[in-house]
């Protein structure tokens, strides 16, 4: 378990900051990644509004962001990259890092929270239902076709933010829809995240972010029974190469 940072007033106003900003940003980008969705929902505006409202976040609350194995990304087809998730500074993390267009896939409860959550919804992001079989199964042939489309997945396996800074057991959702489309699965291992802003608390300390992209593992060859294996593999590679900035 990674020791967690005790509560300090200049973080905690650090962490008003960065939710005020995130809301200003989301506020001034939402009506026109909205509208470009309603023009072009596939289209390279929305992955300009999703990087820009990104890097907004990063560079206004000091997070610095390093990210190895861009290259791995760029292979032409699309992919479903896993990622381990310690914070919720994962998302704009990740946006801003990948030079590809990218949708998550995220608890559909996601979409109640206003304009964020208007966003999603009109963006082509996957919301599953966790507590519903076929709604979720729907969203998974969703996501297919947005990979046939040459869109990519990003999955946090675990479901949510880690708790003490550990990578937990992953769900294996992501894992059979890559075995179903036969696409490429890519690991990143995130790190930094969960000591800048843990999953409890309002505090923020600002930090270097570390995004270690894998190499494609292909899919290819492998059958529905290969993926509790497969998913094995997996997170073994995110676990082997995260760790906890400012240890």
């Amino acid at each position: 378990m990674k020791a967690k940072r005790p509560f300090q007033f200049s973080a905690f106003l650090r962490g008003l900051l960065l939710i005020s900003s995130t809301a200003i940003y989301t506020a001034l980008l939402a009506p026109p990644a909205i509208v470009s969705c309603l023009w072009n929902p596939l289209g390279r505006w929305l992955s300009f509004f999703h990087q820009t409202w990104a890097a907004w976040v990063l560079r206004t609350n000091g997070i610095r962001l390093d990210c190895q194995g861009l290259q791995y990304t760029a292979q032409g087809q699309a992919c479903i990259l896993i990622a381990n998730h310690a914070s919720i500074l994962d998302i704009p993390g990740i946006l801003s890092a990948l030079p590809i267009p990218v949708r998550f896939m995220a608890k559909k409860s996601l979409a109640w929270f206003p304009v964020f959550g208007w966003v999603l919804s009109s963006s082509g992001h996957i919301l599953i239902e966790r507590d519903n079989a076929k709604a979720a199964l729907r969203s998974l042939k969703k996501a297919g076709a947005l990979l046939q489309k040459g869109i990519s997945i990003v999955v946090f396996p675990e479901g949510t933010r880690t708790p003490d800074g550990e990578v937990k057991d992953f769900k294996g959702g992501a894992f059979l829809l890559a075995l179903e489309a036969k696409a490429p699965v890519v690991p990143v291992s995130i790190s930094g995240t969960y000591h800048m802003l843990p999953r409890t608390g309002w505090c923020f300390w600002p930090g270097r972010m570390e995004l270690n992209i894998h190499p494609p593992i292909p899919t290819l060859g492998l059958s529905l029974r290969d993926a509790r294996p497969f998913m094995k593999r997996v997170r073994e590679i995110i676990i082997q190469n995260s760790k906890t900035n400012g240890e």
